[in-house]
């Protein structure tokens, strides 16, 4: 489906397993947010296959990742006054896409602050089943990066935790001697607006994953297994809604990933 591959289900009473089992969003429990639907043993003809493609195709974002970093780099050339963010569209605009999103509501006079927090910029996905983005304070973001800090890692996967990502990039980008480095993996694609390749990576968490294929997947190996893998930690915040069963193996595989160039000792 849009969300990457589906996972198989089946329905259990009093813990026993009842009817045909079926495959499903690995991400969406409610059929408005995915549709995707098909039983494991059925036949699926040629035509469908192609429909289905076709579908997931138009539901993926307009920009690459490369594209959107590229559009950083030159909307942050520009001045204060040509700076504006589509509310409705929520993206960062070019001076020559202005017309096209004349009649939608924008905000101007983007700062290199609001560009430093962009989930401050962006509205929240509040569908407590799949996004459930409900952000940690300042104070929840101040005590992790102490206490992380206090324990000695200098290394931050954050998996579905945004805006500590973000507030590690703001104090790596202003204090020489801060050490802390983070990789962002979220399914919101809107991040990718503001951080490179090697800050984001679009993840979804319920079926581990990437969707910028194997350079993503590669950009998360080499960030856990710098310095022998040592100093590394991950912080996650999933979806109150979230299958427990599916994240937990998608955070072995990460642990996996990591254990791949663990040395001896």
């Amino acid at each position: 489906c849009p969300l990457g591959p589906a996972l198989l289900f089946v329905k259990t009473s009093q813990g026993r397993e009842e009817g045909r089992r079926f495959y499903a969003c690995s991400a969406c429990r409610d059929r408005k947010d995915c549709n995707f639907f098909q039983w494991e043993d059925e036949k699926v003809s040629e035509t469908r296959l192609a429909a289905r493609e076709e579908y997931n195709r138009n539901r993926q974002p307009f920009f690459t990742h490369s594209q959107n970093v590229e559009r950083y780099k030159n909307f942050v050339l520009l001045p204060l006054s040509k700076r504006r963010f589509c509310q409705e569209c929520q993206q960062l605009l070019l001076p020559a896409e202005w017309e096209k999103h004349s009649d939608h509501q924008f905000l101007c006079d983007i700062s290199t602050a609001q560009l430093k927090n962009p989930s401050q910029l962006l509205y929240p996905l509040e569908n407590k089943k799949t996004n459930a983005q409900y952000l940690f304070a300042d104070r929840s973001c101040q005590f992790l990066l102490d206490l992380i800090i206090d324990l000695g890692f200098r290394r931050v996967l954050s998996v579905g935790t945004p805006r500590l990502h973000e507030v590690i990039q703001s104090k790596a980008s202003q204090e020489e001697d801060f050490r802390v480095r983070s990789l962002l993996l979220d399914i919101d694609f809107r991040y990718s607006q503001f951080y490179t390749e090697d800050e984001f990576c679009h993840y979804n968490m319920f079926n581990h994953y990437f969707f910028g294929g194997e350079a993503a997947h590669e950009t998360c190996r080499k960030f856990l297994c710098q310095d022998n893998g040592e100093r590394v930690i991950m912080i996650t915040d999933p979806p109150f809604g979230g299958l427990v069963e599916a994240l937990a193996s998608s955070f072995k595989k990460l642990m996996a990933m990591w254990k791949e160039t663990e040395k001896e000792g």
